[in-house]
């Protein structure tokens, strides 16, 4: 009984013996609560050399080796800490001192070192993301495994859910991975942002390449402002971005959160405009010419004629009609501009935006159609 009232300091304390040895030992393990720390920090400390503290630490760990020790308090805070992670090192620590387990905050690194002395096997680890100290279940994904995970996704589709990162992690790695464990090692980054927290939605805006917000660029270079429907529509006509199909109401707030971008009600409009010379493909560029000198609708025939006529290479043309985010389709194999609002059929009156084409310089360079 005397045993399950110690708190931890005081037990480990105890299991390695009494004098200044013990303290030095438990200094250098961190069961004083500090953590641990090196042979020569504690060396400096204590004022001896670090060889010295090596043998003291060596000796006393040795002693306990040779005899069984008795830890009920350890074996609780281990409990403790299974039933508490995924969580912060820091939440962890403050929960053992509100149990009383420990006197005062003890960091979980001398409860891993205390481990290692006494041959358990711990049910979890500490890992370090962005400056904040995780701890996990062991047999799980590490925290890096899922940040990376997480980063691959925005960069592929713009934004996400926690499922897809807890299935593109089962996908490479062994282990138990779930969205609690996955919310936990993301919410730390400085880039990390809910887009609808009840259904996991987040994106990443620290990540080099955001397709989503690629789209969006050019449609509204195209069409300023747009609604929401169409800005949709526009971003997923991309066969890549076929998996790519949030709510509406979750590509909103993500246009509300995105730079340069200001939404009134289901309205989204870029400020300042974009020009589409910096962001619209050559081809792109292109397609918006033979728009404009058709019309502002052409039909799936006619657009391979204009092609022939041109000596263009119709499938890279054709491609882009059918892909390219400035793109609408009004009924049967009608092409236009998104944002014509359905204004079809030869002689509607459009408006174009003002970019620089370079079609006949384009054609020199590219390939007749056989």
């Amino acid at each position: 009984m005397m045993h399950a009232r110690l708190t931890l300091e005081r037990e480990l304390r105890e299991l390695l013996g009494n004098g200044r040895d013990a303290l030095i030992a438990a200094r250098y393990y961190g069961f004083d609560g500090r953590g641990g720390s090196s042979l020569q920090a504690v060396g400096n400390e204590i004022g001896v050399t670090r060889e010295r503290v090596r043998q003291i630490v060596s000796a006393v760990s040795e002693s306990l080796s040779i005899r069984r020790a008795v830890s009920p308090t350890f074996d609780r805070t281990i409990a403790f800490v299974a039933g508490s992670m995924p969580a912060t090192a820091g939440e962890i620590e403050a929960g053992l001192r509100s149990k009383r387990l420990t006197s005062g905050l003890f960091r979980l690194e001398g409860v891993v070192k205390a481990a290692e002395l006494l041959g358990r096997r711990l049910p979890f680890a500490i890992t370090e993301v962005k400056g904040e100290r995780l701890v996990y279940p062991r047999d799980v994904p590490s925290a890096d495994r899922i940040v990376g995970m997480a980063r691959r996704l925005i960069c592929r589709w713009g934004m996400a859910t926690l499922s897809d990162v807890v299935a593109d992690v089962r996908r490479v790695e062994s282990g138990v991975c779930e969205r609690k464990l996955v919310a936990s090692a993301l919410v730390r980054l400085r880039g990390f942002h809910w887009l609808e927290e009840s259904a996991g939605w987040f994106w990443l805006s620290d990540t080099h390449y955001n397709p989503a917000l690629k789209g969006m660029r050019k449609v509204l270079s195209i069409a300023n402002p747009i609604n929401i429907s169409e800005l949709w529509a526009g971003i997923g006509r991309d066969p890549r971005m076929k998996r790519f199909s949030p709510p509406q109401k979750v590509l909103l707030e993500f246009c509300r959160q995105a730079p340069g971008l200001r939404v009134t009600d289901e309205t989204v409009q870029a400020e300042p405009g974009i020009n589409a010379d910096d962001v619209l493909t050559q081809t792109e560029k292109n397609i918006v010419r033979i728009l404009s000198e058709h019309g502002g609708i052409i039909a799936t025939s006619e657009f391979k004629s204009v092609c022939l006529d041109m000596r263009v290479n119709g499938k890279t043309f054709y491609l882009n009609l059918v892909r390219s985010p400035i793109i609408s389709t009004y009924g049967g194999h009608l092409y236009g501009l998104i944002g014509s609002g359905g204004r079809s059929g030869r002689g509607a009156r459009l408006s174009f935006p003002k970019v620089t084409l370079e079609v006949n310089q384009t054609l020199k360079r590219v390939s007749p159609n056989k």
